[in-house]
This record gives C-alpha cells, structure tokens and sequence, in this order.
C-alpha cells in the first residue's frame, strides 16, 4: 500500500456523536501537556451544528470518492468516548493487514471496532500512570508516553510500498515502531523521524504525494537532514503558508498547519481543503490536480480530508520506494 495509488476503496468518517476527549491522565499528558494541570479543557458533546455540517462535508468528501469510482463504506454509529470522524487515527492498511492501532488514549480504543473488521486488534492494553510521562506538562521537548509498552496512533504512519515512514511524537513512541516493523515482518522498513514535530501526528507535517515527491511542512523540516536518509533523494516540495480556516470550538484543536493535511486519489489528483487557496494554486504550479472540499470544523474536530478517510484499496507496488533513487 501506498499514499498515492489510484484509490478503489476507501473508508470516510462521519461525525455523528462526537464528543470531546474526557479529562483523563493520557488526555493531559498528550493533548494538553501545553497547559497547567488545573487549567479546565473542553469537555462534553460537540455542538449538533457543528456535527450536522461536519456530516454534510464529509457527505461531499464521500461523493468525491465515488465520483472517482472508488468503493466507500462508512463507519457503524456507536457509542465512543471521542468520535469516528477521523478512521485514520486508529487504522492502518499495508497489503493485505488491517491493522488496528494501539492507541495512545485508553478513551479511544474501542473505536476501531465500529470503523472497519480488522485483521491484527492491538488495542486491548489499557494504559496507567507509569506509561504516560508526567514531565511533559510545561515542557514540550519531553514526550507524553514512555517506552513501557508499545504506543501509537495509525495516523503516525505514512506508506511508500515497502517503506514506512513513522513520526516518533507524543502519539507514537519508539516501542511502537519496533511492533510494527516486528508485526508486518522483514519485507518491509520502518523508517523513523524524530525531532521534527513532538506533539501528534505526521500528516500535518509531511504529505507523500507521488513517488519521488513529498509535500513538507517547512516550519518542522528544516531541510532534507530532517528525513531518514533512505528519503533524502526526494524532491521536497514546501507547503505555502496556511490559511486561517476559523474554528466554532471554545478553542482550536489543531494547529493552522492542519491545512496542509491532503489526501490522494492518485499520482495527479489531490484532495485539498477549499480555504487554502495558496496550497491549491502551488500543487496545481506542480501540475497536480486539485479538487477542492470544504471541511468546515477541521480545526474544531481536529481531521482534514487526510484524516477523515482510509483507503482499503489503492493500485499499488510492492517494493522498496525511499532508496529506490527517485
């Protein structure tokens, strides 16, 4: 499997339910290491409108798919902790594995289950205290989880055939990449970035777009030393300045730089969110295809058009793309 391969099937989040991450220990420690402990977070339901035009954006991303003649199946509502907006947090597809992550939030494991039938469940290891690292709060060069136990978000993961490029953050420890490069067997090549970007995921900070050629967030990947050597041939695109796309939460939840979180349908054609007009007129400047989607509560519900879909099938090969001298 890959990023960029002509998508046949794909699954694409909805919103329904939607809830706020509880106030737990694994909450603070990853999602607000930022703030004091005594400083209140957002809890609760989402607003329905917020949910209700969410639905109605994804609705579009979905016909986008289909529109493409790509197969799209959805998620089963069910009662979760969080949501099951954004499948690609929890699920990773190499070949012919469905793999569902072990998480780095205790309030997130059980949404796999209601998103798709995997084939390898990692999620029944419940968390305590001594896996998260209490040091983070105020301090955001130390990581939220330690090394006891393997811990990672699917969405720390991006696929090149054979390669896997895997972001070591707060979302994703050490002791995951070493499961997952354990899990998927010697075929195959997980290759670590670090120090790049400590607080989630890796697709708000690099976008595989084709082989060869990446979309990078220049503000966390300086230059190519920042990459794992074997991907250091690759032309490095840098993303333009994001647009400020509003949020309708007390606060946002992610970063503007989730504006650069796009989603291949294949080699040329690229799914991107409507305000960010800069990102659009650069791709197409580098002869992409760009088909706009609004994604209104992306930075409210913390998921672009990347992390609302997972593909199931994509048109691939199975080899080695990072030293293959692109």
């Amino acid at each position: 499997m890959n990023e960029w391969g002509r998508v046949k099937k794909v699954i694409v989040g909805i919103a329904n339910r939607a809830r706020y991450v509880p106030d737990d220990i694994g909450v603070r420690e990853v999602n607000y290491a930022d703030r004091p402990v005594d400083q209140p977070i957002p809890t609760g339901e989402y607003s329905q409108s917020i949910i209700d035009e969410a639905n109605e954006d994804l609705e579009d991303l979905a016909n986008i798919y289909k529109q493409f003649g790509a197969e799209v199946v959805r998620p089963v509502e069910g009662d979760v902790e969080h949501y099951l907006y954004c499948p690609r947090d929890n699920i990773l597809t190499v070949h012919n594995k469905v793999i569902a992550s072990p998480m780095t939030l205790n309030c997130r494991k059980n949404e796999s289950k209601f998103i798709c039938q995997v084939t390898d469940d990692l999620t029944e290891e419940i968390y305590s205290i001594e896996d998260y690292n209490m040091n983070c709060i105020m301090n955001k060069n130390i990581l939220a989880t330690n090394n006891y136990k393997p811990m990672w978000d699917a969405a720390n993961v991006l696929r090149a055939g054979k390669d896997l490029l895997y972001l070591v953050s707060s979302t994703g420890n050490l002791a995951g990449a070493n499961q997952l490069e354990k899990l998927l067997g010697l075929e195959y090549k997980v290759h670590i970035i670090k120090d790049v970007y400590s607080f989630s995921h890796l697709d708000s900070t690099i976008a595989l777009l084709k082989p060869g050629v990446a979309l990078i967030n220049p503000s966390r990947i300086k230059d190519k030393e920042s990459l794992p050597p074997a991907m250091r041939k690759w032309d490095l695109l840098r993303c333009p300045e994001p647009i400020e796309m509003g949020y309708a939460s007390p606060e946002p939840m992610m970063s503007m730089w989730t504006g650069m979180n796009c989603v291949s349908l294949d080699e040329q054609t690229i799914v991107v969110q409507s305000t960010q007009t800069n990102l659009i007129k650069f791709l197409e400047t580098n002869r992409f295809t760009v088909i706009p989607v609004s994604m209104r509560h992306q930075r409210s519900l913390s998921g672009g058009p990347h992390c609302c879909t997972v593909e199931l099938e994509r048109d691939y090969n199975m080899e080695h793309y990072f030293d293959a001298g692109y």
